[in-house]
């Protein structure tokens, strides 16, 4: 099979947050040019690989989710490092709660003959900063977010092209945060 279509669930970062991992690109050996701010994101599960594009996807989602998500999960990013392809930032801290949400979802997913691929060992939440091979010492990035939305995103392998297919708003959680509770978007030293 020759794999041209991924079907991913995902969180997007909001704009100012996107504008802070894009000025980081440079620095973790990336070339900013070929990553759109646009489609960084924290991807949860990849659900469906095709050779081409699946219609009726999108409706299976919209079902296995329409009742209702769980409360949006506090995201917090942390350290910039390369990997084998590319470069990454990973959250920092407790996970529990942005695990907890990629399970219910699954659960809802499997309900509905939908199973979350790639996640054997587990979800390990990160944001891709770009594909390029690079070398660098890895650094700190201090970043809370929670999202909004849950998005479902039809990406086109090698093509740098996401389209977003479906937004599902996210509830808000039971207890907000007071601002001294987490750290606002900040570049460590």
């Amino acid at each position: 099979m020759d794999l041209n279509i991924r079907y991913l669930l995902a969180f997007q970062p909001d704009p100012a947050l996107r504008a802070l991992l894009a000025a980081q690109q440079p620095r973790a050996g990336q070339d900013a040019r070929k990553l759109d701010p646009a489609r960084l994101h924290l991807t949860l599960c990849t659900i469906a690989e095709c050779e081409t594009a699946d219609p009726g996807l999108m409706a299976r989602v919209a079902t296995a989710l329409r009742d209702g998500l769980p409360e949006s999960p506090p995201i917090r990013l942390g350290r910039v490092h390369a990997r084998a392809q590319g470069a990454e930032v990973v959250t920092r801290g407790r996970r529990a709660e942005v695990c907890a949400f990629y399970e219910a979802i699954a659960a809802r997913l499997r309900r509905c003959g939908l199973s979350p691929m790639h996640r054997r060992s587990g979800l390990r939440p990160h944001v891709t900063l770009g594909y390029d091979r690079c070398q660098f010492e890895p650094f700190d990035l201090t970043a809370f977010w929670r999202p909004d939305e849950l998005l479902l995103i039809e990406s086109h392998v090698g093509r740098r092209r996401h389209v977003v297919l479906l937004r599902l708003a996210l509830a808000p959680p039971a207890q907000t945060s007071f601002a001294f509770d987490e750290p606002s978007l900040r570049l460590a030293a």
